[in-house]
């Protein structure tokens, strides 16, 4: 058994510690610049440039969905209010 494992975590603890592992032993065997990782930039995190800032609020405060989905999910009110900008402005292009 090895003792730098604990025996109070959970078996996805204990998976995400493997992962992690494996991920270090192989960003090792790579050049130094291939190791840099960017930031990853979570979608919650990326400006919406369709809709708003006003409108996001307005639509986010209104939601009639019992659960907020995140702005990641194809269902949330802000991702369709900017699919439907984004329809009309390319309607109106061509």
């Amino acid at each position: 058994m090895n003792p730098t494992i604990t025996q109070d975590i959970t078996p996805a603890e204990r998976l995400a510690m493997i992962v992690a592992a494996g991920v270090a032993l192989f960003e090792a065997t790579l050049p130094p610049l291939m190791r840099e990782r960017p930031q990853a930039e979570s979608i919650e995190q990326r400006p919406n440039l369709v809709v708003s800032a006003d409108r996001q609020r307005e639509i986010c405060l209104n939601c009639p969905l019992p659960d907020c989905f995140g702005i990641g999910n194809d269902q949330c009110l802000i991702r369709v209010e900017a699919r439907r900008q984004w329809k009309r402005r390319r309607q109106a292009r061509g």
